[in-house]
């Protein structure tokens, strides 16, 4: 693969990240009815299943379906962000590995739950509501509070960028915001318990704060300098072509 074919390809990968952010939002967002999602520990597993699964039943069901494929974009978009992280020699640090691993499981949490809430709608007035919401919330303990994969990803990525005086591509500043975002989220570990407020599953903090700050301080700035580099690599290489092919 000659290196504009190669250039092409990655640009195209880079574009996957957005695809997979805006599937997400209208697909489990949307459709899904999870702006913001329910608050499974303050209903009952009856109104957990009258008032979500049951009234949104076909909506629910079709948008999780879809986040299944759109949430596993989020796995070629950190490949690729990976392979922007190697050293000058061509090999992948411990940063860039953590960077590449986090990306991967967090791909997978995309994709997987969503798919069990996909079963949960589909059987909703098949099971007792104690199982579907037992189910429901299990997920939700999966989606929320493995959070330490995506902060070992933001870690890695924001302490690379930091101390990584030779790359031009990323930064300082969107290094220190992926840092951040790995401790804003730690308060997720109080879904379990807190059924009102702040830190409940739809609360300020753990769902709008949480997830537009990951969104704003973290994806949209690498996603957006790693789209501007490979972007400008390929005018380079045009500007090359052309000097040494001149009409």
């Amino acid at each position: 693969m000659n290196k504009q074919t190669s250039n092409s390809v990655e640009l195209a990968i880079a574009w996957t990240g957005p695809l997979c952010i805006l599937g997400m939002i209208f697909f489990w967002g949307i459709m899904g009815h999870n702006i913001p999602p329910p608050n499974f520990a303050g209903m009952t597993a009856e109104q957990l299943v009258t008032d979500h699964y049951v009234k949104y039943q076909s909506s629910i069901a079709i948008g999780m379906a879809v986040t299944c494929i759109f949430g596993m974009l989020y796995l070629p978009w950190s490949c690729q962000l990976a392979s922007m992280l190697r050293n000058e020699d061509g090999s992948m640090g411990v940063l860039s590995l953590m960077e590449y691993a986090g990306g991967i499981l967090t791909a997978w949490v995309l994709a997987f739950c969503p798919a069990i809430w996909l079963a949960c709608a589909i059987y909703a007035t098949q099971l007792e509501p104690i199982v579907i919401k037992t189910i429901h919330s299990f997920t939700w303990y999966i989606y929320d509070m493995t959070f330490m994969i995506t902060t070992v990803q933001l870690t890695g990525l924001g302490i690379f960028t930091v101390l990584d005086k030779q790359q031009t591509i990323f930064p300082q500043w969107s290094g220190w915001g992926a840092l951040a975002v790995g401790v804003i989220f730690m308060p997720l570990v109080l879904i379990a318990f807190v059924t009102d407020g702040p830190f409940a599953v739809g609360g300020i903090w753990n769902f709008y704060i949480v997830f537009s700050t990951w969104l704003f301080l973290f994806f949209v700035p690498y996603s957006y300098f790693m789209i501007r580099e490979l972007s400008r690599r390929r005018q380079d290489m045009r500007a090359v072509q052309a000097s040494a092919y001149p009409s």
